[in-house]
């Protein structure tokens, strides 16, 4: 009986064993899968939050966030402790905590998250002028000539390094770091930050020459309208054509007198050597000073603009109420063969530079052109493409 009663003992404890095993491992199914739908939400939630905020203009960096085109209002945050009611509208939030939150924003939800770094390259990532990644700002910067200077315009990155854009004349400085750069004044990111640099009231009571980013027209010092567009085609390794339409309707200050095409590549600090050809193309532009003998162009990528002034052309004639404003009646397209004189990099900032008369600012434009396609000149703002609006269903 003892026999029989141990038997029984022994097997009513192996299957109470197999019983608790196989419940182990259901619950470590159960919660693998637990975890593995938790990331995907996870994932879905943060890609969902990138493009929202690629859309609307916000960066995120680490454990900030920033708005570049106007106030944000954060409605709350999810952390792992739960739902907080914030209701602040801010052009800046940071996340004083270790963990990731969910940010409620009126433009979508957006995911910040301190243990990632704010870019991939670890390089750049430990230098400190990170920061002031597309802040516009003023800094004494000491050259290679031991010399220290005070500069202003936007901090971008070209290869590995970070430098400062200056536009109109055109040249970039770096590479910075806190040994060689020391940042005076911080305007602020975006287009906030440029119209703080370069803001005041211009001619005709209109701001400064600061491009609004699409889609919406801008309006500035001299300039009416949209954005001019682009199309841009490969020829070959070295050329490319280039279609430059402004649109019908856009409004110049006086007479617009010529626009210059500059390429700066991405992958190094160099402004390319390129020519271009196309109608309209010229090699002098006027002297407003004595004895007023022409100047030479700019570059080889320099184009007249005077002759949309006249009647029965392109524009209604510019010389009416005093030299004020005029009005393009119909669509002006400039079709362009540009000749890099090198291999046409994969990555590169197309500005154009508009001229007046004398007396009156320029005004600027800047593509961000990816491959051979024309990208979304967001290049005051975060990288990347303009986000896709998906609607439920």
């Amino acid at each position: 009986m003892r026999s029989s009663g141990s038997l029984s003992t022994i097997l009513a404890g192996v299957l109470v064993l197999i019983a608790l095993l196989m419940g182990i491992g259901i619950a470590v199914e159960v919660m693998s899968t637990v975890i593995t739908l938790e990331g995907i939400a996870a994932n879905h939630v943060n890609t969902v939050g990138r493009v929202a905020a690629t859309y609307s203009g916000l960066i995120t960096q680490g454990d900030t966030l920033i708005s570049t085109k106007g106030p944000v209002t954060v409605i709350g945050v999810v952390t792992p402790s739960g739902f907080e009611a914030i209701n602040l509208t801010t052009y800046e939030y940071v996340n004083n905590g270790t963990e990731p939150e969910l940010l409620l924003t009126n433009v979508g939800p957006v995911m910040l998250d301190p243990t990632q770094p704010v870019t991939n390259n670890p390089a750049l990532d430990a230098n400190p002028i990170s920061y002031y990644l597309y802040h516009w700002v003023s800094a004494v910067i000491t050259t290679r000539q031991n010399q220290q200077s005070q500069y202003s315009g936007v901090i971008i990155t070209l290869g590995n390094n970070y430098y400062l854009l200056h536009i109109d004349p055109n040249y970039v400085i770096g590479p910075l770091n806190s040994l060689n750069t020391y940042i005076t004044k911080d305007y602020g990111i975006g287009q906030w930050g440029c119209e703080a640099l370069y803001g005041g009231i211009g001619v005709g009571g209109s701001w400064s020459t600061c491009p609004v980013p699409p889609p919406g027209p801008i309006g500035t010092a001299v300039y009416s309208g949209y954005w001019p567009q682009i199309i841009i085609n490969p020829i070959n390794n070295t050329a490319i054509g280039i279609s430059l339409i402004i649109p019908n309707d856009t409004s110049f200050i006086r007479q617009p007198q010529y626009f210059t095409l500059y390429v700066l590549s991405q992958g190094n600090e160099a402004w390319l050597n390129s020519a271009c050809q196309g109608t309209h193309s010229i090699t002098q532009i006027p002297n407003p000073n004595p004895p007023y003998n022409p100047l030479p162009a700019p570059n080889n990528c320099t184009f007249d603009m005077t002759w949309i002034q006249f009647p029965n052309q392109r524009g209604i004639t510019c010389y009416s109420h005093g030299w004020v404003w005029c009005t393009l009646s119909q669509i002006v397209t400039y079709n362009i063969t540009m000749n890099i004189n090198q291999q046409v990099p994969s990555k590169y900032y197309l500005v154009m530079v508009i001229t007046y008369p004398q007396g009156y600012p320029s005004q600027w434009f800047v593509w961000n052109v990816t491959s051979t396609g024309q990208g979304y000149p967001v290049w005051l703002d975060a990288t990347g493409q303009p986000a896709m609006v998906e609607m439920p269903g």
